[in-house]
C-alpha cells in the first residue's frame, strides 16, 4: 500500500491526485482516535493540499467520518463545512469542534442552505442564533422557531414572533416551544387560536390546574342548560343529546370528568376515537400511552380536555399527578407532529394542483 501511495504522490495528474486523496482519508479516517497530534496534523496538510482534486464523493466521505468525532483535524473540518452544502452537511450538523466564533465567521462566509443546516444544530449558541435569525432567510427563520433542542433568546424569539404574524408554520412551531416566557406568550396571543390561548395563558399565568380548566367558556352556562340530559348514565343517548344541544367532544368529556365519571368518558373517547372501549381502558389503566395519544388525536379531542383526563387518570389510579403532565406533553407534540403531516399533505396537494 506505501508503494502504491508514493506512486500517486510522485504522479502530478489530475486523477493520481483524486486517486490520493480518497486511498489517504480512507486510511488515516478509518482509525481517527488513534492517531497522534503529529499524525493528524500531517493528515490535515496533504488533505488541504489534495482538496481542490478531489470529487464530491470522497470528500463527502470524509466530512462524514470526521463530523461526529472530536479529534477531527480542526483545518480541515472548517475547510469542509465551507464546501458544497451536500459535502458540508455533516460537518455543519454535528461536529463539535466548531466553536461559537467558528459558526459566526461561517454565518459570514457561507449561503442561506449553509445557514439552514446550521440552525438545526442541537447545541447552537444563543450568540449564533441571534445572527442567523437577522441574517438567515425565511426558511432559517422557521428552523429556528421549530428547533425545540435549542434556547432562544429574548430578542430572537420577539422577531420571530412578529415574523409569525404572517406565517402560520412559524406560528405553530414557536407556540409549542419549552423555553416561551410569559413575555413572548403574551406577544403571540393575538396570533393563535383559541386552544392555543389557553395554553399560553397557562405558561403566563403559572402551570395548568384543575381550577384554570373549570373557567373553560360555556362551562357554567352548560350546567344550567344541559343538566338534565347529563344525569343519562348510558353514552351513547348523552352525545346524541350533547349533538343536538351543540355541545362539543371536549366540554362533554370535560364535565363528565368534573362529575366524577372516569368510566363514562373513557367509554365517551372509546366511540369517538373508534376503538374498543375494553381496549383504550386497558391502554388508559396500564399506561400504554402511544393507544391514547392515537385515540384521543383520532377524536379530535383538544389538550384542555386531554390535560384533564390524564389528571383524572392520576387521582383515580392514586399515581403521581406528574404523569399526567408527561402525558399532557406528549399530546401536544402529538398535536403538533399531526398539523405539520397535515400542512405537508395540504402543500403537496396545492403544488401538485398548481403544476395541473
Amino acid at each position: 500500500m506505501t508503494s502504491s501511495l508514493i506512486k500517486l504522490a510522485q504522479d502530478e495528474t489530475v486523477e493520481a491526485r483524486r486517486q490520493l486523496f480518497a486511498e489517504v482519508s480512507r486510511l488515516v479516517a478509518a482509525d481517527l482516535d488513534d492517531r497522534s497530534d503529529t499524525e493528524l496534523a500531517l493528515f490535515a496538510e496533504v488533505m488541504l493540499k489534495l482538496y481542490s482534486n478531489s470529487t464530491a464523493e470522497d470528500r463527502l466521505r470524509l466530512a462524514q467520518k470526521l463530523a461526529p468525532c472530536s479529534h477531527s483535524p480542526s483545518d480541515l473540518v472548517l475547510r469542509i463545512a465551507k464546501d458544497e452544502v451536500r459535502v458540508a452537511m455533516p460537518v455543519l450538523a454535528d461536529s463539535p469542534l466548531l466553536s461559537q466564533e467558528d459558526l459566526l465567521d461561517l454565518i459570514e462566509q457561507v449561503g442561506e442552505t449553509h445557514m439552514q443546516v446550521l440552525a438545526r444544530r442541537k447545541n447552537l449558541p444563543t450568540e449564533v442564533s441571534d445572527v442567523l435569525v437577522n441574517k438567515g432567510d425565511r426558511p432559517v427563520q422557521r428552523i429556528l422557531a421549530g428547533n425545540r433542542e435549542i434556547k432562544l433568546s429574548r430578542d430572537t424569539m420577539l422577531k420571530l414572533v412578529k415574523l409569525a404574524a404572517e406565517d402560520e408554520l412559524m406560528r405553530e412551531d414557536l407556540a409549542l416551544r419549552s423555553d416561551l416566557s410569559p413575555a413572548v406568550c403574551q406577544e403571540l396571543l393575538p396570533l393563535v387560536d383559541d386552544e392555543t390561548k389557553k395554553r399560553l395563558r397557562n405558561i403566563i399565568e403559572g402551570s395548568l390546574s384543575q381550577e384554570q380548566l373549570d373557567q373553560i367558556a360555556r362551562l357554567k352556562v352548560l350546567r344550567r342548560t344541559f343538566s338534565n340530559a347529563l344525569e343519562s348514565q348510558d353514552v351513547g343517548t348523552l352525545w346524541r343529546e350533547a349533538e343536538r344541544s351543540a355541545v362539543t367532544l371536549d366540554e362533554l368529556m370535560i364535565l363528565l370528568l368534573q362529575d366524577g365519571r372516569f368510566s363514562h368518558a373513557i367509554e365517551l373517547l372509546s366511540a369517538r376515537g373508534r376503538i374498543a372501549q375494553s381496549s383504550l381502558r386497558d391502554a388508559i389503566y396500564n399506561g400504554k400511552l402511544d393507544v391514547v395519544l392515537r385515540t384521543a388525536t383520532k377524536a379530535g379531542l383538544n389538550v384542555p380536555a386531554f390535560a384533564l383526563l390524564a389528571k383524572a387518570r392520576c387521582a383515580h389510579l392514586k399515581i403521581s399527578p406528574a404523569q399526567g403532565a408527561e402525558w399532557t406533553s406528549a399530546y401536544v407534540k402529538q398535536i403538533a407532529s399531526s398539523k405539520a403531516r397535515q400542512h405537508r399533505c395540504e402543500d403537496f396537494q396545492t403544488r401538485r394542483r398548481a403544476r395541473s
